[in-house]
């Protein structure tokens, strides 16, 4: 049977069970999918009974907000961790770090760009915890990218009258769009080169006027 909460849940440290099956969720939405993952592979993925799954998630929901959790995890302490950039050639190594990053963690999680794609084709399927967690996430991604902008505006790196949202979306189509073209094309594409050069053309493209330029080698 089913645990239900009578109160509610408030955040916990997952134990090592827990991210066993974290991880065997993971394995089993890289391969097939949000829709195409149930819960009796899930368990029969982790060595468990299903019934033993109630214990640690209440349904395939909570696995892939779990699993959601860890990649945002991973991402923050990756990309929004660095340290803020005080010069202007610190705060533009910093913005090539994070798109470098970013290609690092779509290869470490390959199967994201699957989801996302797949989350939007088939968003009304899709129960409305995991909408709103995405929509969290995205609005989260949203704040740091423009926040990143304006940093590059007061660091006298990018042009003071750049729309830093308008620029905000540009990264993240750009983000999303090439993780998109190496995922379908696979290792053919390197994705960590287009990311850098496509970073490299925001900070020329998006300079401030009189803005001393430094030079960055291509990969």
């Amino acid at each position: 049977m089913r645990r239900h909460a009578t109160v509610a849940a408030s955040p916990r440290r997952r134990g090592s069970l827990d991210q066993v099956l974290i991880d065997a969720a993971m394995d089993l939405f890289a391969s097939y999918g949000y829709r195409g993952t149930s819960l009796a592979r899930i368990a029969r993925a982790a060595g468990v009974t299903k019934g033993a799954l109630y214990w640690h998630f209440t349904d395939k929901e909570d696995f892939f907000l779990a699993v959601t959790e860890r990649v945002l995890d991973d991402w923050n302490r990756s990309v929004g961790s660095a340290p803020n950039a005080v010069t202007p050639g610190e705060y533009r190594a910093e913005f090539l770090g994070i798109f470098e990053r970013s290609a690092e963690l779509n290869q470490k999680y390959p199967w994201v760009t699957r989801l996302l794609m797949i989350i939007a084709l088939e968003s009304h399927k899709i129960g409305p915890r995991v909408l709103r967690a995405m929509r969290k996430a995205q609005a989260q991604q949203d704040q740091f990218l423009r926040t990143t902008v304006e940093r590059g505006k007061a660091a006298g790196v990018f042009d003071p009258a750049l729309d830093s949202e308008w620029a905000a979306t540009h990264i993240w189509a750009t983000l999303i769009g090439l993780a998109q073209l190496w995922y379908l094309k696979g290792p053919k594409f390197d994705l960590r080169a287009s990311m850098y050069r496509q970073a490299l053309e925001f900070l020329r493209a998006w300079s401030a006027p009189d803005s001393p330029r430094e030079s960055f080698a291509v990969p």
